[in-house]
């Protein structure tokens, strides 16, 4: 169970300050990428350290970069830190349509945050996908 949103900055300081306008009505902070990850401004290879660092925090994640999803490395480091990722299913939205996103379906975000994971949504202006399960990649005997 966690009560904390990593908001990646792609994702922008307006989504995270709006969550965070309404936390003690929800219960659930956000907090701000560059405010913990100064230096993703900077060019850097992959995104396998800090998803693990921040899982290590108790967090879990939001995104617009569903391919997190899609690259088998980065996926490999969801499961294994049992990370909690919430995806927003466009690249292109804009800050009003993250936000609109979120509170459409911050039922099913409550629920994610409530679970151990791995465990992802995608979430869509319209619907969100079912839960995509992640599971431990088994050792090959």
């Amino acid at each position: 169970m966690t009560n904390t949103i990593y908001v990646e900055n792609s994702v922008g300081r307006a989504v995270a300050d709006a969550v965070n306008l309404f936390t003690a009505g929800h219960g659930v902070s956000a907090v701000f990428q560059h405010d913990i990850h100064p230096q993703m401004q900077r060019a850097q290879m992959g995104d396998e350290w800090w998803i693990e660092d921040v899982t290590k925090r108790g967090m879990a994640i939001l995104t617009q970069d569903r391919a997190i999803l899609e690259d088998a490395d980065e996926r490999q480091v969801l499961v294994e830190s049992e990370a909690r990722l919430i995806a927003l299913g466009n690249g292109n939205y804009t800050a009003w349509q993250k936000l609109r996103c979120l509170l459409v379906h911050w039922d099913l975000i409550e629920d994610l945050l409530q679970k151990d994971g791995p465990s992802a949504i995608v979430l869509l202006l319209s619907r969100a996908d079912t839960e995509i399960p992640l599971k431990h990649a088994t050792s090959a005997a």
